[in-house]
């Protein structure tokens, strides 16, 4: 049998090119190079179901190594991954599994963390960084037995029922679905300032917390409070009854003496402005009166007889017209002369300094000190009603 050299040639040629492209393929779809230099990490996670050896590792989407093993520690799931020698790793970065795809596939991500050191080769990220995926299964298994208890004709009717009121309303749809997008996007942008008011909360919470035992007494006397007041609904119906019947009564008997309270607030007015009008005519005769007495109160009260002597009769009219006025002679008298009267610091009584003599009540010049004053006071409002 004859050998052609030619032929073989040309066959390990093209087995070397098809192995070329295959292993070049590979790598490609594996995202690694042929002699790239790689850094292997750890990350520690309390389930990693689902994860298996070359299982892609990405961070900010994309991919940047590969997963290398895993074993268990001490109930935790450790898994084993690389990165391109080229990827710095911070030390406080986070990792987490995410799902590739329905069919249960899943892929290691990383999320930087902001410090500005970098995770030690080897070096591991704890599981308080860590997060697992959720299990579909276990959500079916949960949703199981609600779907068992969904009829399917309502279900169908239902969703027959939003494909028609979708029908035609795309433009809208969309519109809404863009709105939902736009909100997402602003609570992302205060997602500092929702944090903050969750903390907040959690603080007022955690305030409210430590007062139960006092929120608990509060709440208790409240309800002896209650209780209480409870007890006495009927007194407490009772007062407002009664206090009822007394408003009717005093408005029956405001509206029947309206009248006479009219003339009596103006009776009253009339008496305030006399009063204002005299109101130094008065002081000086409280001022006088006292000590004009004294003596009478002295003889008065050790048992003894007194005479009083009238030494002068003035009797005026409403106009203050002098109609009788008769004074002690000089014979009547006697020699000996009375003690002067007490007039408060002053010889003679001063009218205001705006008088001009024409106001209504006494006549300054006309003014007496002692008693005589409070009658001639009297005396002028009697007039006046008159």
């Amino acid at each position: 049998m004859r050998f052609n050299v030619g032929v073989l040639v040309k066959v390990v040629i093209f087995s070397l090119v098809c192995l070329i492209f295959t292993v070049a393929l590979g790598m490609r779809l594996a995202n690694r190079g042929l002699f790239t230099r790689e850094k292997v990490y750890e990350a520690e996670f309390e389930n990693a179901s689902g994860v298996v050896k070359g299982d892609s590792v990405k961070i900010a989407g994309v991919d940047v190594g590969d997963v290398k093993s895993f074993h268990i520690e001490e109930g935790k799931a450790i898994v084993e991954f690389s990165v391109k020698d080229s990827v710095e790793i911070p030390e406080d970065s986070s990792a987490a599994i995410r799902w590739r795809n329905v069919l249960g596939q899943r892929f290691l991500y990383v999320f930087p963390g902001t410090s500005s050191a970098a995770l030690d080769e080897g070096g591991r990220i704890p599981v308080a960084r860590t997060q697992e995926a959720g299990d579909i299964g276990e959500l079916l298994n949960n949703l199981g037995p609600i779907l068992q208890a969904i009829n399917p004709d309502k279900a169908n009717a239902f969703l027959d029922s939003v494909n028609t009121a979708l029908v035609g309303n795309e433009v809208a749809a969309r519109q809404l679905l863009d709105n939902t997008a736009g909100l997402a996007s602003e609570l992302a942008m205060i997602e500092d300032r929702i944090s903050g008011v969750v903390d907040s909360s959690d603080e007022v919470l955690n305030a409210y917390a430590s007062q139960d035992e006092a929120l608990g007494q509060i709440i208790g006397h409240l309800n002896s409070v209650g209780g209480a007041l409870r007890s006495t609904t009927g007194d407490l119906n009772t007062v407002l009854s009664d206090f009822s019947v007394v408003q009717r009564h005093l408005n029956q008997l405001v509206t029947d003496n309206r009248e006479n309270i009219d003339v009596t607030l103006s009776d009253l007015s009339d008496v305030s402005r006399t009063l204002a009008r005299n109101k130094e005519q008065l002081g000086q005769t409280l001022c006088t009166t006292p000590l004009g007495i004294a003596g009478y109160f002295q003889t008065t009260s050790w048992g003894e007889w007194f005479n009083v002597r009238i030494v002068e009769v003035l009797i005026q009219d409403s106009d203050s017209k002098t109609i009788v006025d008769q004074k002690e002679t000089a014979q009547q008298r006697g020699d000996d002369a009375p003690p002067a009267a007490t007039n408060c610091g002053s010889d003679k009584y001063k009218p205001p300094a705006n008088a001009t003599g024409t106001e209504p009540g006494i006549p300054p010049g006309q003014v007496s000190e002692g008693i005589d004053a409070i009658l001639n006071f009297l005396l002028q409002k009697g007039g006046k009603d008159a």
